[in-house]
């Protein structure tokens, strides 16, 4: 339990931890906003006790939220509670467990479907923006907020390299083929901003307008069964690494994944995948 009891003393310990986060360990600020939410959504008093999380998590289920929704506020929650444990602001580990979901098939792009996509000659200058865009994703596996704030600095079109910063404010270098670069090269002729893929005037273009470009596009090419999110392409990337028999340690580092299992999430292959993968990897002569 927190000793003092007083009903702003919860708030003021979590302003200091979102202020270490920021001043000490630099997590970004949508990571500092995540933080926020989960603390707002569990509704924390004093005392702190296993009890009052337990009922809150109860109270949310009550109010018909999603387990995975809960879930995401857990796992913002549990950096603050190592907080207060590691401060000695609580005498006893206060835990936070998952609740139990039932597991969904992420969905990708066909082989079919990616070439379609590849295939399609732009008519506008918002067209050409979209499809080099959607090369890179194919390409690099890069998240699309990654995509949005890179700069003409981080690409080395010399040795085909792109320095990609992630979660935490993480840079990574990761390759590219000659038809991105291509691709790339001929998108940043077409404006002076810093950007690679800005709006008109070099600012950031807003997630709302450019899905609302490619539902357009996928509309135009017919393709079906899509989850309307650009995280497709990145689980596309994996599981189209893995059938070449590309090194699941380095897709792995090409994601910017912590850990393997992050990965394996996304390896979500079907029977026709894995049956290739295997003779391919027999007839390579590999394991």
């Amino acid at each position: 339990m927190i000793s003092k009891v007083n009903p702003n003393r919860i708030q003021v310990l979590f302003n200091q931890f979102l202020q270490e986060k920021q001043y000490i360990q630099n997590v970004s600020p949508n990571t500092v906003d995540f933080y926020l939410q989960s603390f707002k959504a569990f509704n924390l008093s004093l005392p702190l006790t296993q009890a009052q999380l337990n009922s809150e998590i109860v109270r949310m289920r009550q109010e018909s939220k999603t387990p995975n929704g809960i879930n995401a506020y857990i796992r913002g929650l549990r950096p603050f509670l190592r907080f207060l444990s590691d401060n000695g602001h609580i005498k006893d580990s206060l835990k936070l467990k998952k609740l139990k979901c039932e597991e969904k098939q992420m969905r990708t792009f066909s082989d079919a479907q990616i070439r379609a996509i590849l295939s399609y000659k732009p008519k506008t200058k918002t067209e050409h923006r979209l499809l080099a865009l959607l090369m890179l994703l194919i390409d690099t596996g890069v998240r699309i907020n990654e995509a949005l704030t890179l700069t003409r600095s981080a690409v080395d079109f010399e040795n085909l390299l792109l320095d990609v910063k992630g979660k935490g404010s993480k840079v990574r270098r990761i390759p590219l083929s000659i038809e991105c670069r291509r691709a790339l090269f001929k998108h940043l002729n077409s404006h002076p901003h810093e950007l690679i893929f800005c709006n008109r005037d070099g600012g950031k273009i807003r997630y709302d307008n450019l899905r609302r470009e490619f539902r357009k596009l996928v509309s135009k090419l017919g393709i079906k069964g899509f989850d309307g999110s650009f995280h497709a392409f990145r689980r596309y990337f994996v599981t189209f690494s893995i059938r070449k028999n590309v090194n699941p340690f380095l897709v792995q580092r090409m994601l910017g994944h912590s850990s393997l299992s992050m990965t394996n999430k996304y390896l979500k292959l079907e029977t026709s995948d894995l049956s290739s993968a295997h003779v391919s990897a027999l007839q390579g002569g590999t394991r």
